[in-house]
């Protein structure tokens, strides 16, 4: 037996009873123990048997892995270029100043609310604030709308550690489960809940 391959039969997954399961619709298993063991010697002779090309015998397993490891390896972590970033950016600039994202002053007085409740509601995650460096901040109009602002409002409440741009994102962006509109348009009352964990699995969060 090659070293190569004795490295694979030693390394075998021992056969488990977990294992065995799947033969009990073709076969009365009567010792499980001894089944198990007499499956796990003919898997190793089976791999015992196989013969390797005789430029691989020479390798073992591990060595021949880390060379394709190796290759695969980029030399420097990958990074985006300053083109990439500007660009993103761009982006950014021109979602934050679209006419339906609004100042704070300019929403409180939408709302009927001071400036100083808007700021407060902001930090307790009651509110969704976008910001783009120190240009300050803007918020979403969909939120003067009280169904939508409270299921902004739940998946605020819910996703912490996660920026405000995705959570934007994922709250306007369409999506196929939702009859490809995007939560904030979908969203009616009684549906906050539904809606919410549509967003949820976007966001790859579990909400119990």
């Amino acid at each position: 037996m090659s070293n190569a391959i004795e490295v694979i039969a030693g390394r075998l997954p021992r056969v488990t009873a977990e294992d065995l399961r799947r033969f009990a619709d073709a076969v009365e298993i009567r010792d499980a123990k001894a089944f198990a063991a007499e499956l796990q010697a003919f898997v190793r002779e089976r791999v015992a048997a196989v013969k390797l090309p005789a430029n691989m015998e020479a390798e073992t397993v591990e060595k021949i892995l880390a060379r394709k490891t190796a290759a695969l390896r980029a030399d420097t972590r990958g990074a985006p270029n300053e083109t990439d970033v500007q660009r993103g950016r761009a982006v950014l600039l021109e979602t934050f100043n679209q006419p339906q994202n609004l100042a704070p002053p300019e929403f409180a007085k939408l709302a009927h609310k001071s400036r100083q409740q808007i700021y407060k509601d902001i930090r307790a995650r009651r509110l969704l604030a976008l910001n783009v460096g120190p240009r300050g901040q803007k918020l979403p109009d969909w939120q003067l709308d009280p169904v939508k602002q409270q299921l902004t409002q739940t998946v605020l409440q819910d996703v912490g550690g996660i920026d405000n741009w995705t959570i934007y994102r994922a709250l306007s962006e369409p999506l196929e489960g939702l009859g490809r509109r995007s939560p904030v348009d979908a969203v009616m009352p009684g549906m906050i809940d539904d809606v919410a964990k549509a967003v949820f699995n976007v966001l790859g969060v579990q909400v119990h």
